[in-house]
């Protein structure tokens, strides 16, 4: 074994006494880092969709006439982005700023905001794969290095001919460090993954909610010929 850290050092017993176990735990350290950088990136993006997504709920509902909730933008709101992608649509197929259309072409404004919605939750759940292969991955790197950590301990058996906690222990030692770091950087991502996850599929559920409240008022708007 290419050992770097004396035997019974601590050193030795955080980051492995061998070449492979240090290049285990590096890498367990740098996804951690990474991990961490998306988490709080994705927490923080997350929390400013949701304070944009009330406050133009909030004004959708207490609007008094059909352009009130869009008097000011909310770029930061999927809810008003994909309801001004639907307006946008509608607009388009009246032909100019007043909404007087068929109502047969409401599935074409409802094909609309579903694809303005699919967008918007593609945006919302980016980079969270890589938090759940993370979650996948990193106890599989401290099953690796828990299962070198072993095969070292029986090697040290066979070179020193003894059994002793003095032989057997940098091994054992690099195996149960390996194990808890690939725990440690696993458990945290998976939360982050799950919780970031329904916290979209709510966003979209809401989405899919206003957007078909918002074609039923563009039915009314047509019916009464854009007034």
């Amino acid at each position: 074994m290419f050992h770097i850290f004396p035997r019974g050092s601590t050193l030795g017993m955080i980051f492995g006494y061998d070449i492979f176990t240090n290049i285990i735990m590096l890498g367990l350290i740098l996804v951690s880092v990474y991990s961490w950088a998306v988490i709080i990136f994705k927490g923080r993006s997350l929390k400013t969709i949701s304070r944009a997504n009330a406050a133009f709920l909030e004004k959708f509902k207490r609007r008094k006439s059909f352009d009130d909730a869009f008097g000011s933008p909310h770029p930061d709101s999927p809810l008003f982005l994909i309801l001004a992608e639907g307006l946008a649509e509608a607009q388009r197929l009246s032909g100019g700023q007043k909404l007087s259309f068929p109502l047969e072409v409401l599935p074409n404004i409802q094909s609309a905001m579903d694809r303005a919605i699919g967008d918007q939750v593609e945006s919302a759940s980016r980079r969270l794969i890589s938090l759940a292969t993370i979650a996948n991955i990193t106890p599989l790197m401290g099953l690796l290095g828990t299962v070198w950590g072993i095969m070292v301990a029986f090697v040290d058996i066979k070179r020193f001919g003894s059994t002793s906690i003095q032989v057997v222990a940098p091994g054992i030692a690099e195996a149960l460090v390996t194990t808890i770091a690939g725990l440690v950087v696993a458990i945290p991502a998976s939360i982050a993954f799950n919780s970031f996850n329904s916290r979209i599929r709510h966003m979209a559920g809401q989405m899919e909610n206003l957007a078909s409240e918002f074609l039923g008022d563009l039915r009314v708007h047509s019916v009464f010929g854009g007034k």
